[in-house]
């Protein structure tokens, strides 16, 4: 499934029942998967949204991307670009 989505615009990817690879085929998106960090994908980058998980994905810039069965691509990657941390 390919997307396009225009600067700050939001969509829902879910990765089914066997997970899916999301690739940022241009542009910057951000992305969260509710595991207390945010990821930055650019151009060329993929990030694998697990089995039965669900991510947001918010454009940064007019992007496109590429859901796919997790098999199709092979350098995805997990950088966060921070981590939340409990207040005391």
């Amino acid at each position: 499934m390919e997307c396009c989505l225009a600067q700050d615009e939001l969509i829902r990817f879910d990765g089914g029942k066997d997970g899916a690879t999301l690739r940022c085929t241009s542009g910057t998106v951000w992305l969260t998967c509710g595991d207390g960090r945010d990821y930055l994908l650019s151009a060329g980058k993929s990030f694998v949204i697990g089995a039965n998980q669900v991510a947001v994905v918010e454009a940064l810039n007019a992007a496109e991307c590429t859901l796919a069965k997790t098999h199709m691509f092979s350098n995805a990657v997990h950088r966060p670009v921070f981590r939340l941390a409990a207040c005391s």
